[in-house]
């Protein structure tokens, strides 16, 4: 019989070991004011690519299409969305794979979109629980897209987001708690106010992001005037001490990993920026 545990314990390691999540803020899938038509054939490599247990996606503006883009790239896997998205309609989804996970329940902190009651003009917070279906451990995965902007009345509505997440994360304390998606941090590179008050927000929560050793996670127009696109950290993987301390490694792709986060011209950035999202996929994995 002791064997026999002892195998038991050894088969429920390995099978959860080196599992993984990842974000990716997919820009106004499946068509931007801007940038046109998504391109579905990037989308779908650099998704099964980038494939994890549980995946977050951030601004699901076509719900119908976006289904059909996972049923393709992802089988067996099942999609938990928010009904709301603020004024851009930018839903969010936690995407997962049912041979690991299984649902327990889903609900959407609206306080985060400005009314506590109904839809407003910002998004949610989709908070997802899962159980794994061998450890029967259960976590709790937050889907976040903060306030973007760079100017003063942005910023203030993204530090008052800021506190909101403080809240958040005492509430669930005891929780396993993931939060993962586009927390807007402008500030994030310059070291500015931005910075300290989403630090403030870690530190208070005693929470880390795994953003903080790479060198970006998206691209924008920048301030160069050259036509050369600058590169920023927008988009953060926040875990407690100690899903923190199970961490193998945490890594960014398409073009950030292709131009290494340098300065780039569209042109060199290529279709995964054009066509596809100015934000890149972000990944963790765990031992």
């Amino acid at each position: 019989m002791k064997i026999f545990a002892l195998l038991s314990l050894l088969l429920v390691s390995q099978a959860w070991g080196g599992w993984s999540v990842s974000s990716y803020n997919i820009r106004n899938f499946d068509h931007d004011r801007i940038a046109g038509q998504t391109n579905l054939t990037e989308l779908g490599k650099t998704i099964k690519e980038f494939k994890s247990d549980v995946m977050t996606f951030i601004e699901v503006v076509n719900l119908e299409a976006f289904q059909s883009v996972v049923k393709q790239n992802l089988p067996g896997y099942q999609i938990a969305n928010s009904k709301c998205g603020g004024g851009g309609k930018q839903k969010l989804a936690i995407v997962f794979d049912t041979k690991v996970f299984s649902l327990v329940g889903q609900l959407e902190d609206l306080t985060f979109s400005g009314s506590a009651l109904k839809c407003g003009s910002l998004r949610p917070v989709l908070l997802v629980t899962l159980q794994h279906n061998t450890t029967k451990e259960k976590y709790l995965f937050g889907a976040i897209h903060l306030k973007a902007g760079g100017e003063e009345r942005a910023m203030q509505q993204r530090w008052t987001q800021y506190e909101l997440l403080t809240k958040l994360a005492k509430q669930y304390k005891l929780e396993k708690l993931v939060l993962m998606g586009d927390f807007n941090t402008t500030g994030y590179n310059l070291k500015n106010e931005d910075f300290d008050k989403f630090e403030k927000f870690l530190t208070s929560s005693s929470l880390s992001t795994m953003s903080e050793n790479l060198g970006c996670t998206s691209y924008w127009e920048g301030t160069l005037g050259t036509g050369r696109h600058q590169s920023s950290i927008l988009d953060h993987i926040v875990l407690n001490d100690g899903l923190k301390a199970t961490v193998k490694d945490a890594f960014v792709g398409s073009h950030c990993a292709k131009l290494d986060c340098k300065d780039a011209t569209p042109a060199e950035l290529g279709v995964s920026y054009e066509a596809v999202s100015d934000h890149c996929p972000l990944q963790v994995t765990f031992k």
